[in-house]
């Protein structure tokens, strides 16, 4: 199943609680750094998700498509990953064993650097 901030919105109103599963790699150092999580989301069109041959619903219904979607940690119960289940707050505990923190800005690494880290 998808997770997005609707479907998790509506699990925590009525008490249901949400599980991400998930494999340690697919999990990234680099967290939200905006005050505003719709800067982070990514909307794409709806055409992957609807045929648009019939086109007179379409000019009567708005539909959000979320290619990348924040979901508020607070909102999931459970992460389960290769290495077992954790809570959402552990989870920072378990980047910071996976990860070197100079992979932390994978922008400012050049293929230079690389080379160098690989002769030593």
């Amino acid at each position: 199943a998808v997770v997005s901030t609707q479907s998790t919105g509506a699990a925590k109103f009525f008490s249901v609680p949400v599980i991400v599963c998930a494999p340690l790699y697919k999990l990234s150092p680099t967290h939200l750094c905006s005050y505003d999580p719709d800067a982070f989301n990514k909307v794409i069109g709806p055409e992957k998700m609807l045929n648009f041959s019939n086109a007179n619903l379409h000019s009567k219904v708005l539909i959000s498509n979320p290619d990348f979607d924040y979901v508020p940690s607070d909102l999931i119960e459970l992460f389960i990953t290769n290495t077992g289940g954790h809570a959402p707050s552990y989870l920072y505990r378990i980047i910071s064993e996976l990860y070197h923190p100079e992979d932390y800005d994978l922008d400012n690494m050049c293929v230079e650097d690389v080379e160098d880290e690989m002769a030593t």
